[in-house]
């Protein structure tokens, strides 16, 4: 019990350092709007596109969810009341690395915070089910859940991942230990942060949660966006949902009450090359597959017409089409291109 002590008093005392801005740095020139959203050289549209279209819907959620003190310290807070402190070599490690190249850090900031959300969810998720017994459970839960142990292994991960999401647990473990070096507490704490990578189950589960979600750890070619835009979309404003597009009137249909009801859309490609998707849709008018779409990426919809029968997207690469990655195609090529389209609940 005496050591349980020592290590909570040390991480009372011990925290991470916060990003402070000003205004300016964080909300850019453009503020929230989906414009100001521009995907990086990272994997993560599924993020970008799903930060969009919440921007388009509802920004103000977006500026609720990212706090400031007095100080200027950012943290980021989700919809469940969970909060995120948010470091500035994270940002600056993401803009300098060319990851986010949005208007302003707020979207780097929500990035970084969501990341760590995920990792913290996996770490406790981990002790619940390891069934450790009442101390070494609590002595578990102290350490894992500290923001310097998250911070550490966050920034352990993303420096060794592969390209498709894998860990390997001695070069994690070395990374881990090293990104701890500078951290002001005992050798024994430090120890029993990098101890947990050997335990019954532990890094097992840490792999699968990485891998599942491997763009946010800078793994670019990782499984891809099936089912996490919900996640993002829960977290940051409320309750989603996904659907299947079969059918373009049903679609069509769908994702234009979504608007009108003021969520946020989403709609997401598959695995099909662009050259097979303008096999499948032939040659109507609009623009070429090869400028709409791109496999296995997301993007956002900004609006329906019924009378047209048309869909009005935006790629959060913000470039592609030029000039801003907005474009418009008829319902049936979105009904053969988009496979599945998440939507938020009413707010």
């Amino acid at each position: 019990m005496a050591r349980l002590a020592a290590v909570l008093l040390c991480l009372s005392l011990c925290a991470a350092p916060c990003l402070a801005v000003t205004d300016a740095e964080l909300y850019g020139t453009a503020g929230i709007t989906p414009q100001a959203v521009r995907q990086g050289t990272i994997g993560s549209c599924y993020f970008y596109a799903t930060v969009a279209s919440i921007a388009r819907a509802h920004p103000e959620a977006l500026r609720r969810a990212i706090l400031r003190d007095s100080g200027g310290d950012v943290s980021v807070r989700f919809t469940d009341g969970a909060t995120e402190a948010v470091s500035p070599r994270d940002v600056q490690f993401a803009r300098a690395s060319n990851y986010d190249q949005s208007d302003g850090l707020w979207v780097a900031v929500l990035l970084r915070g969501f990341a760590q959300r995920t990792l913290r969810k996996a770490m406790q998720d981990w002790v619940e089910r390891a069934a450790l017994g009442p101390v070494a459970g609590r002595l578990a839960s102290a350490v894992l859940g500290s923001d310097l142990v998250l911070t550490a292994y966050d920034r352990a991960i993303r420096s060794q991942v592969d390209q498709v999401g894998g860990l390997d647990r001695q070069r994690l473990k070395a990374r881990l230990r090293q990104e701890l070096d500078s951290v002001p507490a005992p050798d024994s704490w430090k120890d029993s942060a990098v101890d947990y990578v050997d335990s019954s189950g532990f890094f097992e589960s840490l792999s699968q949660e990485v891998k599942a979600n491997g763009e946010m750890f800078d793994a670019y070619r990782a499984v891809g966006q099936g089912g996490i835009v919900g996640r993002v979309m829960v977290a940051l404003l409320g309750p989603a949902e996904t659907r299947r597009t079969g059918n373009a009137a049903e679609a069509l249909a769908a994702m234009d009450a979504a608007l009108r009801r003021g969520a946020a859309v989403v709609a997401s490609t598959g695995d099909s090359t662009w050259e097979a998707v303008a096999t499948r849709s032939g040659s109507p008018a609009g623009p070429t597959a090869e400028q709409w779409y791109v496999a296995r990426h997301a993007y956002s919809v900004l609006a329906v017409n019924q009378s047209e029968r048309t869909v009005t997207l935006r790629n959060p690469w913000g470039d592609h089409p030029k000039p801003n990655g907005e474009f418009t195609i008829p319902a049936e090529l979105f009904a053969v291109g988009y496979g599945v389209v998440d939507m938020s609940g009413a707010q």
